[in-house]
């Protein structure tokens, strides 16, 4: 079963479309990785899509500015 194609759209931000990162973001090597780093990739992602705009990050993301900064440090992709 592909997750992507039967997730509930109703949570989804107007800001950004796609609720779930693309598979080679939660596969590797046809493996799927760790929720941990699923969760850095998926984060990365967002910020790349939104130019690295943490309060629009955060807002897509669904958390706090705030969690979002204490995430970012955790996975080393603060600046």
């Amino acid at each position: 079963m592909d997750l992507r194609t039967d997730v509930m759209t109703e949570n989804a931000s107007d800001d950004f479309p796609h609720p779930l990162p693309p598979r080679e973001d939660i596969e590797e090597e046809g493996r799927l990785v760790t929720l941990r780093e699923a969760e850095r990739r998926y984060i990365e992602h967002v910020l790349r899509e939104v130019r690295w705009k943490q309060r629009r990050a955060a807002r897509i993301l669904g958390i706090s500015r705030w969690s979002l900064a204490r995430r970012l440090r955790k996975y080393g992709l603060a600046g």
